[in-house]
């Protein structure tokens, strides 16, 4: 998968309050003139970047998102990308499990996975 032309990017957050890898990835994607944005339960604003409770509000089309940490909300994230006919996923390394692979797959989504955005 080549991450370098995919120019809008969505980040799915699962804690807010956790300031880790997430934010890092957030960061370097922003330094990499990318357009990011990070989909949480919780609006917050991370250094600029705004923060949507769901795919379906951001106001431009997302060419990838990427998915850090295995949570349920990635059920949830790939039946938006389904309705919003977004082909491209990121799965960050150990940030899913074989049914949401498989699901993916299913899905006929350009998968990336065992990836470190952080590296």
């Amino acid at each position: 998968m080549n991450l370098e032309k995919f120019n809008s990017w969505a980040v799915v957050i699962k804690d807010t309050d956790n300031e880790g890898k997430v934010y890092d990835i957030i960061k370097i994607l922003a330094k990499k003139n990318r357009k990011v944005v990070g989909i949480s339960d919780e609006k917050a604003c991370i250094d600029g970047i705004d923060i949507y409770e769901s795919l379906k509000d951001v106001p431009y089309n997302v060419d990838i998102v990427v998915i850090v940490e295995e949570s349920l909300k990635i059920y949830s994230i790939l039946e938006e990308m389904e309705l919003l006919d977004i082909n491209n996923i990121l799965f960050e390394k150990d940030s899913y499990n074989e049914i949401i692979l498989k699901k993916a797959k299913d899905m006929k989504l350009n998968i990336g996975y065992d990836f470190s955005l952080f590296k």
